[in-house]
């Protein structure tokens, strides 16, 4: 797991970066919101501890609320998706699957990968948006902007893989 701290640090930089400069800043509609940023937390190493997850969680979420002032809501959605990781990859790995260090879309498959990435986000975005509307009188317009921004978040997030992998993973494929 040590040797995976640079590469973990660099994806953290990137993503916060590519969330703030391009994702923050395009307005695609009112219920489509795009959020990479919670792919730093779902590609750790499986051996993660749940205390680590929610603390880099907490950590990477508030870094965002920082520059976006959103007033910790990111924070913690961040430490949801963080304390909720082990648990949703747990329902939606078969059992006596061995997996490598760190998930992996080349190495689980896509099927896997996509269903991890949509439910981990449905969870990270359906809190924060419950959090940014405080309320449940437009629950349609609120689960029409969940599954719309979950859509296209999972969509920019397995393109972000696909373009910023190495060749020798895949091969796996």
């Amino acid at each position: 797991m040590i040797n995976q701290i640079p590469i973990n640090l660099l994806r953290f930089i990137f993503l916060l970066l590519a969330q703030l400069l391009i994702f923050s800043n395009v307005n695609f509609s009112s219920f489509i919101n795009p959020y990479v940023f919670p792919l730093f937390i779902l590609l750790l190493p499986f051996e993660t501890p749940r205390w680590l997850l929610m603390l880099l969680g907490f950590s990477a979420g508030f870094a965002l609320d920082v520059f976006l002032g959103s007033m910790a809501m990111h924070a913690a959605a961040g430490l949801l998706i963080g304390y909720s990781r082990p648990f949703l990859i747990s329902i939606i790995t078969p059992k006596g699957t061995e997996f490598e260090i760190s998930p992996n879309v080349y190495a689980q498959g896509l099927t896997w990968f996509v269903v991890y990435l949509g439910v981990a986000t449905t969870v990270y975005l359906t809190f924060y948006f419950l959090m940014e509307a405080a309320t449940f009188l437009n629950l349609f317009f609120l689960v029409l902007k969940v599954i719309l921004s979950v859509i296209m978040s999972v969509a920019f997030m397995l393109i972000f893989l696909y373009l910023f992998s190495s060749k020798k993973q895949r091969r796996f494929v």
